[in-house]
């Protein structure tokens, strides 16, 4: 039975993999992509959030149906589904069909996400923390691989398509075994009760979950506007080239990768808020070395340690919700995850109109570095409402 949960375990985690490299493949096609369909920088830009604006419309619907009709459904639905169409993504004819594409794979990709952390929760009770942020860490990696194979694909084949063709059918493998490699007796997960169970709807359960709502809100705001303008920072005002901005920001994604599964260990003994709200301390503390000290290894040094320990947060926040909501996890994981992406699209866009008007490192100081800060005061607050990390 061990065994056939590694397996799966694992076939999951290669699935997490390649959900983030078909969601990031897109960055470096981007200028073929221009030429061959006759588009802008603009153009592009919206095709590339696409996927961020599909994916904001489902996390909820994907975690209510999997608490109701098992998580099995929802997870398979959702790597055949965005593999297929990040397959047909490779055989569009112009920008607007690519951004079609690209939009409804998005959706998809919350029926993978989703209920699968949810079901990490319930196939290693004994671990969870551990469990679910080792399994996440699959998606920091995605960071790398994707854009990378894109590269290397468009420099062997000299088209954009085979990159689309390549990710989405890695994905239909990946789907094709987990289908195989399902943990026979966690089929019957559905739920026959009530479609949602009630009691989230309690003043004290709503406050508690707004209050988790607003931590993933600040946090994802901290770390998708640090990501995204970060290069461009190390590019246009600190001097470096391309190279080496892509490899300094890149070792946040490596930090992530590496301290997901160490931070989550930690927070099952020590505690998922007390590790959370510690590391997004550390973490805000990180971005500030990263601005402020000269010298590419330096900066590297301390993104990766921005990535380390910045993992902790989402990766607590993840553990922590699915634990004191365990009845209708699924619901709870969609909820936070649907605020915390709807919420967060404005720092980005923040950061670029600071950026055009003053400079991209005030954007970040103005931006990222408060909300890191304010993530783990928020976290830590929910103590007020709440002592215990057992379920409600």
């Amino acid at each position: 039975m061990k065994r056939s949960k590694m397996l799966f375990f694992f076939l999951g985690w290669i699935g997490m993999l390649v959900y983030f490299s078909q969601r990031w493949v897109i960055g470096p096609l981007i200028p073929t992509l221009m030429h061959d369909f006759a588009a802008d920088r603009t153009q592009l830009g919206v095709v590339g959030a696409a996927n961020m604006w599909g994916y904001m419309l489902t996390p909820i619907v994907a975690g209510l149906l999997s608490d109701r009709f098992g998580r099995k459904h929802a997870v398979l639905a959702g790597i055949f589904g965005f593999s297929a169409l990040t397959a047909v993504s490779g055989l569009t004819q112009s920008v607007g069909q690519l951004f079609a594409i690209r939009f409804v794979t998005g959706m998809c990709e919350a029926f993978y996400f989703i209920p699968l952390i949810a079901f990490m929760l319930e196939l290693f009770p004994e671990r969870p923390g551990f469990y679910l942020t080792l399994m996440t860490s699959g998606s920091s990696l995605g960071w790398f691989t994707g854009p990378a194979c894109a590269g290397w694909l468009l420099d062997i084949t000299g088209t954009w398509r085979t990159a689309f063709l390549a990710t989405g059918a890695a994905g239909l493998v990946v789907a094709a075994a987990l289908l195989y490699a399902w943990p026979a007796q966690q089929q019957k997960a559905a739920r026959r009760d009530a479609f949602f169970n009630r009691d989230i709807l309690k003043s004290p359960n709503l406050i508690l979950l707004f209050l988790l709502c607003l931590v993933a809100a600040v946090q994802i705001a901290a770390e998708f506007g640090f990501t995204m303008w970060f290069p461009v920072f190390l590019r246009t005002e600190a001097g470096t080239t391309a190279t080496v901005a892509g490899l300094v920001a890149g070792m946040y994604g490596v930090g992530q990768f590496i301290g997901r599964p160490i931070l989550g260990s930690a927070s099952d003994r020590f505690g998922y808020r007390l590790v959370g709200t510690l590391g997004s301390f550390v973490f805000g503390l990180s971005l500030v070395l990263t601005l402020w000290l000269d010298g590419h290894l330096l900066r590297a040094l301390f993104c990766f340690q921005a990535g380390f320990i910045g993992a902790s947060v989402m990766g607590s926040l993840w553990t922590f919700t699915g634990l004191v909501y365990a009845s209708y996890k699924g619901l709870s994981l969609g909820i936070i995850t649907t605020f915390g992406y709807v919420t967060a699209s404005i720092a980005p866009i923040a950061i670029g109109y600071i950026g055009d008007h003053y400079s991209v490192a005030l954007g970040i100081w103005s931006i990222c570095i408060p909300c890191a800060f304010l993530s783990g005061l928020i976290f830590a607050s929910t103590r007020l409402l709440r002592k215990s990390e057992r379920s409600v």
